[in-house]
């Protein structure tokens, strides 16, 4: 049977009820992607220069993400992604023990990469991660990189991480390789109003995300014109991120 289009998934989810559907695998075609790093989705921009600040909270914990995109491309990928280029956005995780937002050790050290293909989706095709652990005295033990991958790679598939239209009930696929990324998200509500230190904003979005690695895992996500993600709430962990700064670095 022949894969359905992206556009053929958004028309599929406004005619079903949301019980009606399952997870869709987006279909990716080079020959979509004729200005990848021109990543200016409305709910998702991925700007050079950019830097956002999120303050996160999870059981009873602080720290600091700091998500900046430089203007590196990366261009090395292989098999059906083999002349892709898509953009790096540096994201790090810093502890904050004093729950004041300043910055302690470093917790995670993570390269995601993105592109957007030519109807304005934002494709995300991979992550290098990095995460530290410490004693109780503050000095490093060792690291993991357990979650990374690559589309194109060991089986690896990209997924969407924003659509160009949203639609209510749309449930898709973020990421793929087995056992290791296998995060997806539907789409809860469109045009609601969010509150934030930054002030309030309207015509966004909130997504629902999930993993079948962990199911029990929830997030919500909201996500707002011309930012992109300004809220995350984790009810399984009991907390969450907050955006407490956004503009060019």
């Amino acid at each position: 049977m022949r894969a359905l289009s992206l556009s053929s998934l958004v028309l599929l989810a406004a005619a079903l009820p949301a019980a009606a559907q399952t997870l869709h695998q987006p279909e990716f075609r080079l020959s979509n992607f004729h200005a990848p790093l021109r990543i200016d989705n409305w709910l998702s921009p991925m700007q050079r220069g950019t830097r956002t600040v999120f303050h996160e909270l999870e059981d009873g914990e602080c720290s600091v993400n700091d998500v900046v995109v430089p203007g590196s491309v990366k261009r090395d990928f292989q098999g059906d992604y083999a002349g892709l280029s898509a953009r790096p956005v540096l994201d790090k995780v810093w502890a904050d023990p004093q729950c004041d937002g300043t910055r302690g050790v470093l917790l995670e050290d993570t390269i995601d990469w993105y592109a957007q293909d030519d109807g304005g989706n934002v494709w995300y095709v991979g992550e290098h991660t990095v995460e530290y652990f410490f004693d109780d005295a503050g000095h490093r033990t060792g690291s993991s990189s357990e979650g990374s991958w690559e589309a194109g790679r060991d089986g690896a598939r990209a997924g969407i991480v924003m659509l160009a239209k949203p639609v209510p009930g749309l449930y898709y696929r973020q990421e793929y390789l087995r056992g290791v990324a296998e995060d997806a998200a539907r789409v809860e509500k469109v045009g609601i109003r969010v509150s934030t230190p930054l002030g309030y904003f309207t015509d966004c979005i909130k997504t629902r995300e999930t993993t079948a690695i962990t199911p029990d895992d929830l997030e919500y996500k909201y996500y707002c014109p011309n930012i992109g993600l300004v809220r995350v709430l984790s009810p399984t962990v009991h907390g969450g991120a907050e955006l407490v700064d956004f503009g060019l670095h």
